[in-house]
């Protein structure tokens, strides 16, 4: 590339607010931009939006519009025009089709150098975020500005399964990890099984991305414990691409230069105080590809009052999780936010990281591991754990293994190319399918196999118990 074009290339996107850059015109440019699709052409028809006093009477977008405007209705430009087409999971139903712009990307790229400073030292992120999923490439685009290393390893491939990542740190000396929230811990139970000393495993680290669920306080305090390293929240969703990253104070600081935030209340859908909890809604202000207008994220979100000390004057917030998650039994109510949590802080005492939790019909169970199963109840630590989470909470101690099978992390399949011939002359395999040319499974020897059997055993037995249980 030539010089003019790569300087091009790296200038600040700016091509958006070219001319009145008020909070009022901006506003104003976005909603134009949105009224370019289909749906909003109808959906804002006989709406004007002339200053940011107008906002609130615009109707609300909500989910099931995306859904029923996929694949092309949001769209305000050629598909072919799109830099990126990404889909959500469908793991509620049928997917929403998501659209991302270069540009776009590349201001939030921008935003993620800018506000993590471990970037600007020489820099090997492992990303397990899969490739289908667009915050991998907003952090392509933060590598690509800090001249940094990108390790594109989603945990949804086979290929890269937790040994071979949790390798990457160590032979790579990654110094960055970017995951889901409990992707550290299960990292820190696999290089447990291992032998090895968290302190070396780790040792590289100097920054945790944690993104795409709740990332409660104490979370966050057992990933930095085991991997002495900051981490950072990243906030954002398919639909709406990044919305926020936290400070080196650990506070969620809102992307307010890519978009205009609300916070409703979730049944009236009118604005709530500062320090209310309500549902996130956001306008797009820089999207040209697939903008939103008042779009209903679905997850309760509290803005926090007053100002950052890490003097960054964007709003902060405390992200609960989705809305439509929440537990209520017998009239209380708490998120999963509260569960993590208490549960996170509940097992520390214990010394462990591992448990799981069961929404039942009279309140929660929560399955936790110790060494020491028969003598590790703490009965002034449960009423501490019920009375965080706010509902009824049973506590069950369970061996080591029943909750996480650490062994499952690396018996997956191994991955070849694909192909239609196997030479049975050579030595190794010797396949007679395309799928096990393809995939070979680990075999295991009797010990191993009588392990996962009792497990399973122990599981199946626990399953009868609670359903007979919920069945009086």
């Amino acid at each position: 590339m030539s010089e003019a074009g790569q300087a091009q290339n790296d200038a600040p996107p700016d091509s958006i607010h070219r001319g009145d850059t008020s909070p009022d015109a901006v506003l104003r440019d976005a909603v134009a931009r949105a009224r370019r699709s289909p749906f909003y052409e109808a959906h804002l028809a006989g709406h004007r939006c002339e200053r940011i006093a107008d906002l609130a009477a615009l109707p609300l977008t909500f989910k099931q519009h995306l859904l029923d405007a996929s694949p092309y209705g949001m769209l305000a430009v050629p598909a072919t025009s799109a830099w990126h087409y990404h889909e959500s999971s469908g793991t509620t139903g049928q997917p929403i089709s998501t659209w991302a712009g270069l540009e776009e990307i590349r201001r939030m790229g921008r935003i993620v150098h800018e506000r993590v400073p471990e970037l600007d030292e020489a820099t090997t992120l492992l990303n397990r975020f899969p490739l289908f999923a667009p915050v991998s490439f907003v952090f392509e685009e933060a590598l690509r500005r800090a001249v940094a290393c990108h390790i594109a390893a989603g945990n949804l491939s086979w290929d890269v399964p937790f040994d071979r990542a949790l390798g990457f740190i160590e032979r790579l000396s990654a110094t960055a990890l970017s995951s889901l929230p409990l992707e550290p811990i299960l990292l820190r139970e696999l290089a447990l099984l291992q032998g090895k000393r968290l302190r070396d495993v780790f040792a590289p680290l100097r920054v945790v991305f944690a993104g795409g669920a709740v990332l409660p306080p104490a979370l966050r305090r057992a990933i930095e414990a085991d991997t002495d390293a900051r981490v950072v929240e990243i906030y954002g969703s398919n639909e709406t691409l990044l919305l926020g990253v936290s400070c080196t104070h650990g506070r969620l600081h809102l992307c307010t230069d890519l978009l205009r935030p609300e916070i409703l209340d979730p049944k009236t859908y009118t604005p709530v105080a500062v320090g209310e909890h309500g549902i996130l809604t956001v306008t797009s202000l820089v999207h040209e590809t697939m903008p939103l207008v008042r779009y209903l994220t679905g997850d309760l979100v509290r803005l926090l009052d007053g100002p950052c000390a890490c003097g960054d004057s964007r709003p902060t917030a405390e992200v609960l999780g989705r809305y439509d998650e929440r537990i209520e039994i017998d009239g209380r109510q708490c998120m999963p936010f509260d569960v993590l949590d208490a549960g996170y802080a509940f097992t520390n005492k214990l010394g462990s990281r591992i448990f799981f939790t069961l929404v039942r019909k009279r309140g929660l169970t929560m399955l936790v591991e110790s060494e020491r199963p028969g003598t590790a109840r703490d009965l002034r630590a449960e009423r501490e754990l019920q009375d965080r989470i706010g509902v009824p909470v049973t506590v069950e101690y369970l061996r080591t293994g029943d909750v996480l099978d650490r062994t499952a992390m690396f018996r997956g399949p191994k991955i070849y190319k694909p192909t239609e011939i196997s030479d049975w002359r050579r030595p190794g395999r010797k396949s007679i399918s395309i799928m096990e040319a393809l995939l070979e499974w680990p075999h295991f020897d009797v010990r191993t196999v009588l392990r996962i059997a009792a497990r399973e055993i122990r599981s199946r037995r626990r399953r009868r118990r609670f359903v007979r249980e919920d069945a009086r």
